[in-house]
């Protein structure tokens, strides 16, 4: 049987932060969850909402904390991707835009109320002045946008290599294989290893709200969502060069969509990236979401988004398109649950559409309730206290 201080189950972008700053206070840490497959039908075990190459990052959010934890995770990227000798954030800035009047006025007015609160550096704008600096944009007529320099695009796969890198280099171990079952501290997994943890930190994103792993039910709900790719020639990918990400509300609905410039994929073909369902199924089970992640997502929704695209870059010649499965995780407090269940377990997950950016810090905070620290002490607005069902 293996032993180990700590043992985080997830090597998603939160558990596996997390695993660093424990190995880095100089805990016996164990990382434990399995690769990316390499054949997603015939994969039997969790899958990850990271398996992908693109994020948008941005500091300015509709609410502080959510800003807060930006704000310290971007001030870190340089110093992970020197540490680690992986790059994976490109500045390309950020964008949030839509129409003056009805749902996205509102939600400019949180945006831009945030960025004030926190003397976040930020330039609005009007339909006009986007149009001009960014003409590949079709916004309606009296739009209005702010643009964020600080955000840009981050390629989380790699982001997460980078931190296993350095959690590595900082002495924690990695076990590529689900885990099966846990009783208190001792896990067994897939590979027929069994471990016996001190303290375990759940960090399973949509999975921690599916029963099997404890007795306790997340408050949190868990959308099957499906992302769009489009492809791009070279051409247009080099006069979308400076084309940063944006978050735009379209006249004909009450919820953002998000797109990201050209992004090389593993298949070397250059993608924009848009996602952003206004409505999805819903997974209370961990077989159905597995089973979901075995498919490509939904058509339909992939169509919408597609109409969507075209509306926004009318001048858009799209090569070819390929869709992808995804998840969401929204909690019953619209911020990440961080804290202990008991003396034995630590639960850091749901990530509210917005972690990725954030995953650093929000990874610290799950090493410091790990340890019996209190986050409330952090400074960052919120308790992140679990809530249960």
């Amino acid at each position: 049987m293996e032993r180990a201080d700590f043992a985080v189950i997830g090597r998603g972008l939160m558990g596996t932060a997390c695993a660093y700053y424990l190995a880095q206070a100089g805990c016996d840490v164990v990382l434990i969850g399995p690769d990316e497959p390499d054949d997603a039908p015939r994969h039997d075990g969790p899958f990850g909402s990271f398996h992908d190459a693109g994020r948008i990052t941005r500091a300015i959010a509709h609410d502080p904390v959510w800003a807060r934890l930006a704000l310290r995770s971007i001030a870190r990227y340089g110093a992970l991707e020197q540490q680690s000798g992986i790059s994976f954030f490109d500045p390309c800035g950020a964008m949030v835009a839509g129409p003056s009047a009805g749902p996205m006025a509102e939600m400019a007015q949180d945006f831009l109320q945030c960025a004030a609160l926190l003397g976040l550096d930020h330039q609005q704008m009007d339909g006009t002045t986007v149009a001009a600096r960014y003409p590949y944009f079709h916004l309606p007529k009296g739009s209005v946008g702010a643009f964020d320099p600080l955000g840009g695009v981050i390629d989380p796969r790699a982001m997460r290599r980078a931190h296993e890198a350095v959690a590595i280099a900082a002495g924690a171990r990695v076990i590529h294989a689900p885990v099966t079952s846990r009783e208190s501290g001792l896990l067994q997994l897939s590979d027929g290893t069994s471990l016996q943890a001190g303290h375990v930190v759940l960090s399973m994103g949509g999975w921690s709200a599916m029963p099997g792993l404890g007795d306790a039910r997340l408050a949190m709900q868990v959308y099957q969502r499906t992302i769009l790719l489009a492809a791009v020639d070279d051409r247009q990918a080099a006069h979308l060069a400076r084309m940063p990400s944006l978050i735009f509300v379209p006249d004909d609905r009450h919820t953002d969509l998000y797109v990201l410039p050209p992004i090389r994929y593993p298949d070397g073909q250059r993608y924009i990236k848009i996602g952003g369902e206004a409505t999805s199924p819903i997974a209370t089970e961990a077989t159905a979401l597995n089973a979901w992640f075995k498919t490509a997502g939904s058509q339909a929704a992939a169509d919408i988004l597609r109409g969507h695209l075209q509306a926004l870059m009318p001048d858009l010649v799209i090569t070819q398109t390929k869709t992808a499965a995804c998840a969401v995780s929204f909690t019953a407090s619209g911020h990440p649950y961080i804290g202990r269940l008991d003396d034995d377990t630590t639960v850091l997950t749901g990530g509210n559409g917005a972690a990725a950016k954030c995953a650093d810090e929000l990874g610290r905070l799950g090493a410091v309730a790990a340890l019996g620290g209190d986050v409330t002490a952090e400074g960052l607005g919120a308790d992140f206290a679990p809530v249960f069902t």
